[in-house]
């Protein structure tokens, strides 16, 4: 989490309570509790009516009021569809992740624009991809946040069975599929794998590095070259 969101959730943690301990705040955010203290004061500094009292903890002044995010409507709409597009296709992390991201911005724009979060003149399917397919799309996800190698069992346009180790460097949506651009071990090359043509899948404990020619860089450099 950013430091700047990491001051909007306390912001909105202390609004909502009457009393916040710094403990809570650290458990609650999993930061420490000098972390907290630092927070407190940015807060302060940034001009928030952050109340402190010995054996209570922190309260915000009942006067305060954030400030509305200024989004037109054409952007809330963009907003509305974009998550309705997230949780059509892509893994439950990120489904869960774009209605969150919808109830914090409903919480802080102007009531009489919070309808068209959640319009039904622009739809999507409730569900593009097969929800097993999703969660291998999560599992790569995170594969490739921290670079961990990836051994699959394979089935190729035509059927035939391989196993593979690669190093998963990026995903792209198509339309209807899922694919991970990725350095392939065995061949030694650049090799991009359909999702839906996974077998099996297994995160590895071993991790890889950026080599020169090895990277998601060379891979687009690769393609545009033909």
């Amino acid at each position: 989490m950013s430091r700047t969101e990491l001051l909007f959730q306390m912001t909105q943690i202390i609004r909502s309570r009457d009393h916040t301990t710094a403990k809570y705040l650290s458990d609650r955010l999993n930061i420490s509790i000098r972390t907290v203290y630092r927070y407190i004061n940015d807060l302060s500094l940034a001009g928030v009516p952050v109340i402190s009292q010995a054996g209570k903890g922190y309260w915000i002044d009942d006067s305060f009021n954030m400030p509305p995010i200024q989004l037109s409507e054409e952007e809330l709409l963009a907003l509305s569809l974009g998550s309705k597009l997230v949780k059509a296709i892509a893994d439950p992390f990120l489904a869960d992740a774009s209605q969150q991201l919808l109830d914090k911005v409903e919480a802080v724009i102007p009531k009489s624009h919070q309808h068209l979060l959640y319009q039904s003149q622009l739809h999507t399917p409730k569900l593009i991809v097969e929800q097993s397919i999703l969660e291998n799309v999560g599992c790569i996800r995170k594969a490739i946040e921290v670079k961990q190698k990836i051994r699959l069992s394979y089935l190729d346009q035509q059927g035939a069975a391989s196993r593979r180790t690669i190093w998963p460097l990026a995903l792209a949506f198509w339309g209807q599929v899922w694919t991970v651009a990725s350095w392939c071990e065995h061949r030694q090359d650049f090799r991009a794998f359909r999702i839906d043509r996974i077998e099996s899948i297994a995160i590895l404990k071993e991790t890889y590095s950026d080599e020169p020619g090895k990277t998601l860089a060379d891979f687009k450099a690769q393609q545009m070259n033909g």
